[in-house]
């Protein structure tokens, strides 16, 4: 199946792409003061403005596109998703703030989708991606060394003093910084392979230094597991499914599980980790709470926590989770935003659709290093979401890049791909 080819990737589409990944990648609040509660860092009103521009912008360049047919599938699981969280945002505690955060968590599914058609074609997304990531981690290092106060944790901090001395970059928090450097090198090595090597290769480099002095052993941890995992899901087939929803399963029930079975806490403290996965048990006891509430519709999206009636409860004498913006698992946070049915059309969206889009684009012999990057990406959030909370969120670069991946990996599964001649043996394609 051939998909139409996209108006030609001028100058006006890469600025778009390049004001894109901006927004997602750096934030609207970049560099927070960390020593007052960055819960009540709010964007400038100007940002909310350019929220809106380059939104329209955005909507008018894809409603002029021949590919306009081909945005935001499977359409009709969308619909319901985000239907069933506008029903459940109308119902909550706070119906006009959650409808408005189930608005912007929609519009950042339609940039994603977007997204992808505004580069010419693989040679250019990837100069594109490397100028973005570029751009990204110059910003952070350049925090790290002039505004070390507003880019690395301190003593002084409202939250997280303990953290003292760990690079956050322009980031909130190290961890999303260690994540945004994990993604980093997987646009790193497609950037080596598809566009200039030196260039790929030096942007993990540094993306591989700021991860280590963000000290975040999860992220850590799973960049070298992930590209091993993608190079065997990629290899045997009939691996998968098993790596990829069991996989999930697995690592679900050695965190969460250590919550609901004493056995499963004593397995994990037996291998030497802390069976509280640093305090975070606390909080998933009380989404566990809330979930139990609210099993059917939840409590609105990012309506819960934080919320004046969490915040000011009984339950902030008998737990310090009452303080946490989230639960640290996304498939918890999924059914605490809209019950149970969310988890499950989330679950056929995030995990069992681009499993098959992966399928789908080997059959079609479409598997090609931009569809490396979008597996890549994809395996390292749906495992990374059983100890953050990356799905639905409303800001910053790890719910964009996942979309981006999914809906990659979509495109490489329903449209052929055209051959593009490259110097020096490599290859590059666009879609056509």
């Amino acid at each position: 199946m051939s998909r139409p080819a996209s108006p030609p990737g001028n100058l006006g589409a890469q600025l778009l792409f390049l004001a894109i990944g901006c927004f997602y990648w750096i934030t609207q609040t970049p560099f927070v003061d960390l020593s007052t509660n960055p819960a009540l860092a709010k964007p400038a009103w100007w940002s909310q403005v350019l929220t809106v521009l380059v939104f329209l912008t955005l909507l008018s360049y894809a409603a002029r596109s021949p590919a306009r047919h081909a945005l935001m599938q499977p359409r009709a699981l969308l619909v319901a998703l985000f239907g069933w969280l506008a029903v459940t945002a109308a119902v909550s505690a706070e119906p006009a703030d959650a409808l408005r955060k189930v608005a912007i968590a929609l519009t950042i599914a339609v940039s994603a989708s977007v997204f992808l058609m505004l580069p010419r074609d693989e040679r250019q997304f990837g100069r594109l991606f490397a100028t973005l990531i570029a751009i990204v981690l110059g910003l952070c290092y350049f925090g790290v060394i002039f505004l070390p106060r507003l880019a690395i944790h301190q003593p002084t901090d409202f939250l997280e003093p303990f953290h003292a001395g760990l690079w956050r970059g322009l980031y909130v928090q190290k961890n999303e910084a260690a994540a945004v450097m994990v993604l980093t090198s997987f646009v790193g090595l497609y950037v080596a392979k598809t566009w200039s090597r030196p260039a790929g290769l030096l942007l993990v480099a540094a993306a591989l230094v700021f991860l280590v002095k963000t000290d975040s052993k999860t992220s850590m941890a799973l960049l070298p597991v992930i590209l091993v995992l993608a190079a065997v899901f990629e290899r045997w087939r009939g691996l998968r499914l098993p790596m990829a929803l069991g996989g999930v399963l697995a690592l679900n029930l050695g965190t969460v599980g250590v919550v609901a079975f004493p056995t499963v806490r004593a397995l994990v403290a037996a291998t030497g980790i802390d069976p509280t996965f640093t305090a975070r048990s606390d909080i998933w006891k009380l989404a566990l709470s809330a979930i139990a509430q609210k099993p059917l519709t939840g409590h609105g999206l990012q309506a819960f926590w934080q919320s004046p009636a969490l915040v000011g409860s009984d339950l902030r004498t008998q737990t310090w989770a009452t303080a946490a913006v989230d639960a640290h698992n996304a498939y918890l946070d999924a059914m605490v935003t809209a019950g149970i049915p969310s988890l499950v059309l989330l679950l056929a969206w995030v995990l069992w659709t681009p499993l098959r889009d992966f399928n789908a684009a080997e059959r079609a012999g479409n598997v090609t290093p931009l569809t490396r990057l979008f597996l890549r990406i994809w395996l390292f959030t749906i495992f990374q979401a059983c100890l953050e909370s990356i799905f639905l969120q409303t800001s910053g670069a790890g719910w964009f890049t996942f979309l981006v991946a999914i809906f990659g990996l979509r495109y490489q599964a329903r449209y052929a791909l055209r051959p593009l001649a490259m110097p020096e043996g490599r290859h590059a394609v666009a879609y056509g």
